[in-house]
């Protein structure tokens, strides 16, 4: 019995997590590139990631995530201030953000996106533990990602990224509010030669510690 007992240990230990995926277009209401009107000529394509991980590593080094974009997983031993950014924040450092209940939303429109990016600030730059950055590492236009959560699409619906963010705002690993420790976005800067990813707004609290629920 007691080694029946112990294998079912181990074979607990070694279970593997599997990922589903769901479409989500059916429903999709879409802005046009004004960033105002409906979009009329949208070819609305949306899907919704669950991605389980028991990764959370702490690696120094850039990491090439097979998933991109990143919904948890390894990360750098600094997470990101909170806020608004015009250059890319690197992905290894807001997947932390997510390990601490935050939601990522980004942006990759090589042909400009202007109108629709102001919408998107508007709607969530200033909510609790957000980072909006351009990310060009994917296909699709916009996409939220929390920790083992994300949603893409091809057209920005702001309603179905809100509800994505109430649903996963602060469903993570760690329970943390406060921006990142001094000294990391200084790595940063020295890094990357520039001023914090070009920082435009601020979000989150600065204060708070927050409560650690995971190690």
């Amino acid at each position: 019995m007691t080694k029946i007992f112990a294998l079912l240990l181990l074979m607990g230990c070694d279970r593997k997590l599997d990922a589903t995926t769901e479409e989500c277009s059916d429903d999709l209401e879409c802005l046009a590139a004004d960033g105002a009107s409906p979009c009329t000529d949208c070819d609305p394509i949306c899907q919704e990631d669950h991605l389980p991980t028991e990764d959370r590593r702490h690696l120094s080094d850039p990491i090439d995530y097979e998933i991109r974009p990143p919904a948890g997983g390894p990360h750098h031993p600094c997470w990101y201030d909170w806020g608004v950014y015009e250059s890319e924040v690197p992905p290894e450092r807001w997947v932390h953000n997510q390990e601490h209940g935050g939601v990522v939303f980004m942006y990759n429109c090589p042909g400009g996106c202007d109108a629709e990016v102001a919408v998107l600030v508007s709607a969530f730059g200033s909510k609790e533990r957000v980072i909006i950055t351009p990310y060009s590492n994917m296909r699709w236009r916009f996409a939220a990602s929390a920790w083992e959560r994300r949603i893409l699409m091809n057209c920005l619906d702001i309603d179905k990224l809100s509800r994505f963010y109430d649903a996963y705002f602060a469903k993570a690993p760690e329970d943390v509010a406060s921006m990142a420790p001094g000294g990391c976005m200084d790595e940063e800067e020295e890094s990357t030669g520039t001023d914090s990813g070009d920082k435009t707004h601020d979000s989150g609290a600065a204060g708070d510690s927050g409560a650690s629920v995971g190690d």
